[in-house]
């Protein structure tokens, strides 16, 4: 089985680049799974995608309520998650697409959003909030993913 770990963000808006933080620190650490980080949005993304049998996403979201460096998980088929805006998709009808241009693409394992707040500033770094809660998110992603395939 072909997996792809897919970090998302934008690293010029402070916490929004926390999906390509987590991504890297996990390249290496999950067997047999490839690792890919992008800025691109939209159909960009289709090409990233085309040729593995799952993908797990990692993005920043942002909701209502929740705390900074909370981490959601969505399952494919299992309520929505607005990732943060700055990527222009909904991902899971972005795979369904390239589904039906006729490429194989892969099931979404899993989107990993993880809480920004309201908002994404403009600055190279994470917030100090969410940047002391950094090991802890890889380490909750990474566990999770390990489980996942070890299910499948």
């Amino acid at each position: 089985m072909k997996v792809l770990v897919l970090g998302m963000g934008n690293p010029i808006l402070s916490d929004d680049g926390v999906g390509l933080l987590v991504a890297h620190a996990l390249e290496g650490k999950i067997p047999g799974v490839e690792v890919v980080t992008t800025e691109m949005v939209g159909l960009g993304v289709l090409d990233i995608l085309v040729g593995y049998d799952a993908v797990f996403v990692i993005d920043a979201a942002t909701t209502k309520g929740k705390r900074i460096g909370e981490l959601h998980k969505l399952e494919e088929g299992k309520g929505s998650l607005h990732l943060f805006s700055s990527h222009g998709l909904n991902f899971p009808e972005l795979v369904q697409l390239g589904k039906e241009f006729g490429y194989k693409m892969p099931e979404v394992a899993a989107i990993y959003g993880i809480e920004i707040g309201d908002e994404a500033v403009f600055g190279e770094g994470l917030s100090p909030e969410l940047a002391k809660r950094l090991d802890s998110i890889i380490e909750e992603v990474r566990a999770d993913i390990i489980a996942t395939l070890a299910g499948t």
